[in-house]
């Protein structure tokens, strides 16, 4: 999600307060802030690369350690701000605001760290109309009884069960309709990143990796692309680079391709996640000499001519 949505749902989660969102609300602030304050560590990026950032977003900076801090340092901040308003319900408002952030990235296909490993549940699209809506009306409708606050938690429970059927039926639609064709082993199925009634997958079988989408409505399956898996002795030398090892942390999709050429030997890897604009979104190449030994790898982080040297050896 972005920062803004993020804040917006901080701001909705501040009315369980039992108080109205507004500019000189130190509870509603807090927790708006503390909703969009884990994103934080795109400072990263202002002074290394994407592959650093990518390597460290959503992992510290969502976890509860930083999230505690984060609250406790916006909490102090609005006391300077707002004299008088230095109080424990303003530092828990802002904490279930930042705490947010990190659950609804949990729920999309990203994923963050709140614990020790970064978790994902492949469940809410990045932007998610119904959660929007629902944050707009806790923000706008004024004064709520308890049974109401009850109903906004009940009809988000009863939407995150149905958005865990429509995964479910995907998935087993997705299965029966590859294993027709192939020696099936697993798929992996994302919300779609455009329509919340789409699911994209990645579908492994033993000869190919397959990647398409699902419309739940029309019962359509889509292949964008298919990969044959082509054995070669040099695919060990990808895991054993430090290219290799970041990919393999990186995404849980991963293909390899292997170019031979006259004197080296190039390896290709793709996460086969995310495809936008005709072509998917994080590429590596490794290079190997004819003897199979490490000369030089690259990651390139959304193009594919963004070329970012990895230190190997």
């Amino acid at each position: 999600m972005d920062p803004i949505t993020h804040g917006v749902i901080g701001l909705a989660i501040s009315t369980f307060s039992g108080t109205t969102p507004s500019l000189d609300n130190p509870v509603a602030i807090g927790a708006a802030i503390g909703a969009m304050i884990p994103d934080s560590d795109v400072v990263i990026r202002l002074f290394s690369n994407e592959m650093t950032y990518l390597k460290h977003h959503r992992g510290w900076s969502h976890s509860l350690p930083a999230l505690t801090l984060f609250s406790a340092a916006i909490t102090l901040g609005l006391s300077v701000l707002m004299p008088g308003s230095l109080s424990f319900e303003v530092f828990f408002w802002t904490l279930m605001g930042a705490l947010s952030h990190t659950v609804f990235d949990i729920l999309n296909s990203y994923g963050a760290m709140l614990f020790k490993k970064k978790r994902k549940l492949n469940l809410l699209t990045l932007y998610d109309p119904f959660i929007t809506l629902m944050a707009v009306y806790l923000i706008f409708s004024g004064e709520k009884s308890i049974l109401e606050y009850g109903s906004v938690v009940l009809l988000f429970a009863a939407y995150l069960a149905l958005r865990w059927k429509m995964k479910q039926t995907a998935q087993t639609h997705v299965s029966t309709a590859i294993a027709q064709q192939y020696e099936f082993k697993r798929v992996t199925i994302l919300p779609s990143l455009k329509a919340f009634y789409k699911w994209d997958f990645v579908a492994d079988t033993r000869s190919h990796h397959i990647v398409g989408k699902y419309n739940l409505f029309t019962r359509k399956l889509q292949i964008i692309a298919r990969y044959y898996k082509k054995d070669s002795q040099h695919l060990g030398a990808f895991d054993n680079s430090n290219l290799g090892r970041y990919f393999r942390r990186f995404s849980p999709n991963i293909h390899l391709e292997v170019l031979e050429h006259d004197n080296h030997i190039e390896l290709r890897a793709i996460d086969l996640r995310y495809y936008m604009k005709d072509t998917f979104l994080h590429h590596g190449t490794l290079f190997l000499d004819r003897n199979g030994e490490i000369m030089e790898s690259y990651f390139h982080p959304y193009k594919q001519n963004k070329w970012i040297p990895v230190l190997e050896g």
